[in-house]
């Protein structure tokens, strides 16, 4: 479930200002089933898209989701979340709010001085392999199939090599599952990251800062702390499905 108000500000003709937020729903399959246009981002406003999507699934007798996926509105402070009281009957039979790590890793850019800083896309990646790994038997899999081109050339590569020369984005994209990596080696991560560039390796040739300040990247980093437990997968959670399988030198890979 995702709110953005870049949407709406493609509105034109007599639609034009009459909304301010769109906010969706999608699915597993990465199809949206549900979006609504409303003139603020509440319970009230919400309500009628989240209610008529639980009455959808019970009408065509789907189970409730296991997992909800928010941009906001996802950890208890005191008592249920408004997230959660949107969808009280589904929380009630056993469904978890959970933040979004992308919008958690996002949320890193407020203490960021410009998205155009040059140690701004070592910072992103940084905090995105402290978060995920890829799958070790994936990756072994695909690299496997990779050497199968010509199993002489590659006897002397390394699989480190074979995954930095040989293999595309693409391929780990499609081949390859990410896992979280728990939330105590993702706080270690993160914070040994936050710590490099607060210094020297944190400056740009004209010796600005990535970061605004050390305090505004110290107080943000302390505030999403919160969330390490959140962005974890869910012990026995299936996060990705096989949509078919595909050959590469005659090793037969999910897709």
């Amino acid at each position: 479930m995702d709110s953005t108000k870049k949407v709406v500000k493609k509105l034109s003709g007599e639609g034009r200002h009459s909304a301010e937020w769109f906010t969706s729903i999608g699915n597993e399959h990465s199809q949206i089933v549900s979006f609504v246009l409303t003139c603020e981002e509440s319970k009230e406003k919400l309500e009628p898209m989240c209610s008529g999507l639980m009455e959808r699934y019970k009408l065509a007798g789907q189970p409730v989701p296991s997992i909800l996926y928010v941009d906001r509105g996802c950890c208890r402070a005191q008592g249920p979340t408004a997230v959660e009281t949107l969808f009280q009957p589904w929380v009630d039979s056993g469904m978890v709010v959970r933040l979004d790590i992308f919008h958690w890793i996002h949320r890193f850019d407020a203490a960021i001085r410009t998205e155009s800083h040059s140690k701004y896309a070592t910072f992103k990646s940084a905090i995105a392999r402290a978060v995920l790994a890829y799958n070790r038997s994936d990756l072994e899999l695909l690299i496997r199939a990779i050497k199968a081109k010509d199993l002489v050339a590659f006897e002397s590569v390394t699989d480190e090599d074979v995954v930095r020369l040989y293999i595309t984005r693409d391929q780990l994209k499609h081949h390859v599952r990410r896992v979280t990596l728990g939330a105590q080696e993702t706080f270690r991560l993160v914070h040994k990251a936050i710590e490099e560039l607060k210094g020297p390796a944190g400056l740009d040739e004209s010796g600005v800062s990535l970061f605004k300040t050390p305090e505004a990247i110290d107080e943000l980093w302390a505030a999403q702390q919160r969330h390490l437990e959140c962005i974890q997968d869910p012990p026995d959670q299936h996060m990705y499905r096989v949509a078919h399988t595909t050959t590469i030198n005659n090793v037969d890979l999910p897709y």
